[in-house]
């Protein structure tokens, strides 16, 4: 007995050093969230799951951190195991964050489903932020709308001679140098300093940095900009450290012959005692030079706004004056830029109509006002950050900053930013338009593409089981209904003989997908059918094409025909809509076109039984559902 004593200690110690560094990373996690150190906060909480990956707290801080560090892969896992775990009960924000990690990371029709259901769930509880949930929902679906109908223009990564892994941004390039701001984790400390490259028609030279009296030893200095005459460089210099000085202000550095004088911080109308000062652009408004800037200051609308400020003709900046209720919202407006040319405001916001995170807005000046903002559309704008839009001398090209897939990268894809440009032709403005359609037809032309694939469900061996017809004469109509009718035995079933954590994980997978899947793609259909009678009427063609498919249950010739009577119901459902309203269309090959592609038979899935005594898993599972299904695969306007 007494040799097993000192193994009984060490792991009884083992256990207890274990507990102690969990605490310790916990403890130590919670406090770098509070100073926004995420990326701090994400490796103590990863150390943690290490440790013990079950905790549920444990997973949503590690989802919290890893979101707020851009890391949405990551981020997005994580809120799926909690929200699969928890179904809002504990974490009831647990879903909007996914969603909102599924937006950013381009998956808008999940996120849609997703922003939909909390805005449902949270409607009285948390009002304001099923408002917002709503919204996204908008933003999402936009968003698709958006990437059917690009600018044409590519977008173009600068090479290593600008970008590096740790992150580039702020361009702004005057007189054939780019100017930028890059950060530099060289030291112990990370610090930005601003940097110039050489441009020479698309290439750039190996980036150097600008001299010692704008690039101070032991401060952030970004955000560079000129003055329209070129006399002054203005950017930002942030001192965190110094109560007595804004946490981050704007500096002019005078520039005469290629030298830069001492940096002087701008006066109080600008810099803000106690607030955010940054992102400065300069342009000539009738003859007065104006700043615009970002800031958080009182008297905004909320988190950073855009404001702006003129000098007066002795020199003197004036009171700054917010941008507006139009440009501005209650959450971020940052990196302005005016181009005096076309009168008109660059900006990104998280708030207005886009496609994820900050997008890059436009809004025009007409007698003193700024318009409603316009989205500047994709390729520009992507599912990640897009900011410090920016033209050349010339307007011959835009830079702009984005941490988009393609970014280079240390720490995973979407962590840092870089620089990006796009060629632009003569006529810029014509070309930088919101590429919303802006007519009502093809308004509908364009959201019957963001609809498809358009996936269907059915019960097993439904429409008419035991059969084998190809054709069947219910609707698509009645046999959802009739599936949706099974949600509660189908939740039953599928936990059948489960201990009671696994019971209730199981029950809301399975209720999400009668809700997430079976009954919201059938609303898509019925938008799909509304959409598709609305342009008929207008004398256009649809051609739809239809698919069906076979899951390893029964025989293939059985599942084949099964999978007819599927797409069979679907036309039944056509046919029937709005008692008979498409009918007459879809008699007439010249107007409807419906294309079905040969029958595919899905390959077993490990987790789908084909044994028929195995109802759970060949019936009841959630695998087994999602095989269960036809697709509207691709819907066209034109032969």
């Amino acid at each position: 007995m007494k040799r097993f004593i000192p193994l009984l200690f060490c792991l009884l110690f083992s256990h207890f050093s274990l507990a102690q560094k969990l605490k310790t990373f916990l403890t130590d996690g919670k406090k770098a969230i509070e100073n926004k150190e995420y990326f701090l906060a994400e490796n103590n909480f990863k150390k943690a799951i290490g440790i013990d990956s079950t905790n549920m707290e444990l997973q949503y801080l590690y989802a919290e951190a890893c979101r707020l560090d851009l890391n949405y892969l990551v981020a997005e896992r994580w809120y799926n195991k909690v929200y699969k775990k928890d179904n809002g009960k504990v974490y009831p924000d647990a879903l909007f964050h996914l969603a909102t990690c599924k937006k950013s990371n381009g998956r808008y029709k999940d996120a849609i489903k997703m922003f939909e259901k909390y805005a449902k769930r949270n409607a009285k509880k948390k009002a304001e932020m099923a408002l917002k949930a709503s919204q996204e929902s908008q933003n999402c679906s936009y968003a698709l709308l958006l990437m059917k109908n690009p600018l044409p223009l590519n977008v173009n990564h600068i090479d290593s001679n600008v970008n590096s892994k740790s992150g580039e941004y702020a361009p702004f390039e005057k007189d054939s140098i780019l100017y930028f701001t890059a950060i530099n984790t060289s030291s112990n400390k990370i610090e930005s300093k601003i940097y110039s490259s050489k441009v020479k028609a698309y290439k750039y030279s190996q980036f150097e940095a600008l001299d010692s009296l704008v690039n101070t030893t032991g401060i952030n200095i970004s955000n560079a900009v000129f003055d329209p005459n070129g006399n002054t460089l203005y950017c930002t210099r942030c001192e965190d450290n110094n109560t007595e000085k804004p946490k981050c202000g704007i500096y002019g550095y005078a520039y005469a012959n290629k030298h830069f004088n001492a940096g002087v911080m701008l006066p109080s109308e600008i810099n803000k005692e106690g607030y955010i000062n940054t992102h400065p652009s300069l342009t000539l408004n009738n003859g007065k030079l104006t700043m615009y800037f970002a800031s958080n200051r009182p008297g905004g609308q909320g988190g950073m706004d855009i404001w702006y400020s003129q000098q007066s003709k002795d020199g003197i900046w004036q009171t700054a004056v917010n941008a507006g209720k139009n440009i501005n919202s209650a959450e971020d407006e940052i990196t302005p830029f005016f181009c005096n040319p076309c009168q008109t405001l660059f900006f990104s916001s998280t708030f207005h109509k886009g496609m994820g995170g900050f997008d890059i807005f436009k809004s025009h000046l007409e007698n003193g006002i700024l318009s409603t903002p316009e989205n500047v559309g994709y390729p520009i704008n992507s599912p990640q950050n897009d900011m410090y839009f920016k033209y050349n001398d010339t307007r011959n090209k835009a830079y702009f900053t984005s941490n988009r897939e393609g970014s280079y990268y240390e720490k995973y894809e979407t962590c840092c930013n870089d620089i990006y440009y796009v060629n632009l032709p003569e006529n810029t403005d014509s070309v930088m338009t919101e590429k919303e359609p802006k007519d009502s037809v093809s308004i509908a032309k364009s959201r019957l593409q963001t609809l498809v694939p358009l996936t269907l469900y059915f019960n097993n061996d439904e429409p008419d089981s035991k059969t084998l017809n190809t054709s069947t004469n219910k609707t698509y109509t009645e046999t959802v209904n009739s599936y949706l009718a099974l949600k509660n035995n189908y939740l039953k079933a599928y936990a059948k003989g489960l201990d009671d954590e696994r019971k209730e994980i199981a029950m809301n997978e399975m209720s999400d997908f009668f809700e997430d899947s079976v009954r919201a793609s059938y609303q898509e259909l019925e938008q799909f059918a509304a959409l598709m009678l609305f342009v008929l009427k207008e004398g256009e063609k649809v051609i739809l094409t239809l698919k069906g498919y076979c899951s390893p249950l029964a025989s293939t010739a059985y599942n084949v025909n099964l999978a007819k009577r599927r797409l069979s119901s679907l036309v039944n459902y056509f046919n029937a809509y709005q008692n008979g309203a498409l009918k007459t269309y879809l008699a007439d090959e010249n107007k409807v076109k419906i294309i079905i592609e040969e029958v595919g038979e899905l390959k077993a899935s490990p987790l789908v039984s084909d044994n028929p005594n195995d109802a759970t898993n060949a019936v009841y599972s959630r695998a087994a559902a999602l095989e269960r299904k036809i697709q509207i695969i691709a819907v066209s306007t034109k032969d």
